[in-house]
């Protein structure tokens, strides 16, 4: 059996249809099934149209029919990241005129008045913790306990020897995470990941650097998308060398989360700008 070629993700306030390159028939029908589900949330709806090339008519209809039950509510839809080409099509067949289009998820937010301003609550930073000590405990046999977070001042600076920075996208707001070792703790990291002593800082120890950053960024992103942040994926990017620094790249504030292990210290900063 095919598989779906349309994402359904609900937030709190809004759904958000995500349509993956060709609408086919199989795929119409199977949303055609899913539209009472879609409708039951009572959500504004965001059809996100950035991967199509077409609307073909019966996914027209079906849209039509999701969007008179919505008005039905007092709830609207709209297309989102609609490219020219698609734009030019619709307006072709006479079609432009039956939905209203937003630039994205976050200028659709706005109108409907739903755009929340993410903070750098615990709500936030309790997921990375959890997945910092869960990686390290299942990936190298490391327990670590997390110190108090607080808040970085701007004359702060953290050094470290191996770094990887990581961007939060979401179409509400931006941010950065970085994890950083100190050489001496990552190496035994590593060693115990590998299972094999490991004495230098090569390449393939820094991939193994991004391959944990990697892990615990996909294990928050989870739990935080669970809670309706529409956080997406990311590639990691490591910085070595002897007492470097690197900042979460963001124009708010920044969370520092230190943390000890028994291979040593190494400390989080988590960044957003909304």
């Amino acid at each position: 059996m095919a598989e779906k070629n349309y994402q359904i993700e609900h937030h709190e306030g809004y759904t958000v249809v995500k349509l993956d390159t060709i609408l086919d028939y199989y795929n119409c029908k199977k949303f055609s099934e899913d539209i009472d589900s879609i409708a039951e949330q009572a959500n504004h709806v965001l059809i996100d149209c950035e991967q199509i090339v077409t609307f073909p008519k019966d996914w027209v209809r079906i849209l039509i029919n999701l969007q008179q039950r919505l008005k039905k509510m007092d709830k609207e839809l709209k297309l989102i990241h609609v490219n020219q080409a698609v734009l030019s099509l619709m307006h072709a067949e006479g079609i432009d005129k039956l939905f209203k289009v937003a630039k994205d998820a976050n200028s659709a937010l706005k109108e409907f008045g739903l755009l929340v301003k993410r903070k750098l609550n615990m709500e936030f930073i309790n997921p990375f913790i959890s997945a910092a000590l869960n990686v390290l405990k299942v990936q190298a046999g490391t327990d670590a306990t997390h110190g108090k977070t607080y808040l970085k001042k701007s004359t702060e600076q953290f050094v470290g020897d191996i770094s990887g920075i990581i961007g939060i996208v979401s179409d509400t707001f931006t941010g950065s995470v970085v994890i950083s070792f100190p050489e001496k703790s990552f190496l035994k990291i590593i060693s115990q990941m590998i299972g094999e002593e490991v004495q230098t800082l090569d390449k393939d120890v820094c991939d193994g650097a991004g391959e944990i950053i990697n892990i615990i960024f996909g294990q928050a992103k989870i739990s935080l998308n669970e809670l309706g942040y529409g956080i997406r994926s990311a590639i990691p990017s490591v910085v070595t060398g002897k007492n470097h620094s690197l900042s979460a790249q963001t124009k708010g504030p920044v969370i520092v989360i230190p943390f000890e292990s028994n291979m040593g210290p190494f400390f989080i900063e988590i960044g957003l700008s909304n």
